[in-house]
């Protein structure tokens, strides 16, 4: 059973609103996405301008669980009822729409990257993490693939984004989730072929291609698809890795595993799933679905068993 669930919306000046009524949210945390996202609806008793709306935080009881940036907000009435619907992503999504200096950053851990392209009053990141020698940041690219480039460097798995808006490194934070007393209302298992590469090849300046890797997922489905890259300099410490890393990400969803269960239990990322009698026990969380409507609250929890997801 969940409770007490209120949207709370700040002015420019700071002053917060909270509604309850009519309340209609879905929350989604997932380990390939940059931030979190909130979208949803609810009824607004007075009057409100969607042009006055500069932060968005879901609540559900005293806990904040989302905080962001209103994307898109719109105000109707109809049949005189005015309704607010809005879109939202965490402060954390503008990592993707920031760009490093490109280039060689030496000496640099993840709280040094980041501080090194903006500070942001409402990001927190991960201090402490290990100093990797040096990344290469491509031109173009953006502050969340230069996280990326340094986290496979360094840890040899995805960074992610714990609670709100704090950016991570490590599975410092990851908990044991159990689900022993919850009754499950849906479970499953899919499968995603579409991106999925079979054979990858990386040449240095324009001889021919020197680096070569097949994708030993591709051949169980008879799948053909080769790609040619010229030198990518941030796997130019190890080119072969830089392969396996891009066949990797073309095998993302490989395998996806899932139940859902009427509550809440703010799972984070990378918490460890436990007494659900199905294959996602002992397995990583990677994706969390929230939905909250007029038929109540549930919870759907994703376990991804492709590359990179329960690494």
């Amino acid at each position: 059973m969940v409770s007490g669930i209120k949207i709370v919306l700040s002015d420019p000046r700071g002053v917060e609103r909270e509604f309850s009524k009519g309340i209609k949210v879905n929350m989604v945390r997932d380990m390939y996405l940059p931030y979190v996202s909130l979208t949803g609806e609810f009824v607004c008793d007075s009057a409100i301008s969607a042009a006055q709306v500069c932060a968005v935080k879901l609540k559900i009881g005293s806990d904040v669980v989302f905080s962001g940036i209103p994307d898109k907000v719109q105000v109707q009435t109809r049949r005189g009822i005015r309704r607010i619907s809005f879109a939202s992503r965490s402060y954390t999504s503008l990592t993707a729409q920031n760009e490093p200096e490109p280039g060689i950053i030496s000496d640099v851990n993840l709280s040094s990257l980041v501080s090194s392209c903006f500070v942001h009053p409402m990001i927190s990141v991960e201090q402490n993490t290990p100093v990797e020698s040096y990344i290469y940041v491509k031109t173009s690219s953006s502050l969340w693939q230069a996280i990326v480039a340094y986290n496979i460097k360094k840890q040899n798995r995805l960074p992610y984004i714990y609670g709100t808006n704090t950016i991570m490194s490590t599975k410092a934070n990851s908990v044991q989730r159990s689900y022993s007393a919850e009754r499950l209302t849906n479970e499953g298992f899919s499968v995603n072929t579409l991106n999925m590469l079979s054979q990858l090849h990386m040449r240095i300046g324009s001889d021919q291609y020197q680096y070569h890797y097949t994708n030993p997922s591709a051949a169980d489905y008879k799948i053909v698809r080769t790609r040619y890259y010229e030198l990518d300099y941030q796997w130019l410490h190890d080119i072969d890795k830089g392969l396996v890393y891009k066949a990797a990400n073309s095998n993302r969803l490989r395998n996806v595993m899932f139940f859902e269960y009427t509550s809440f239990k703010n799972e984070q990322l990378y918490d460890v799933v436990g007494g659900t009698g199905t294959a996602c026990d002992g397995r990583y969380i990677n994706r969390v679905e929230f939905t909250a409507d007029a038929k109540g609250a549930r919870t759907c929890v994703y376990c991804f068993d492709d590359d990179l997801g329960q690494r």
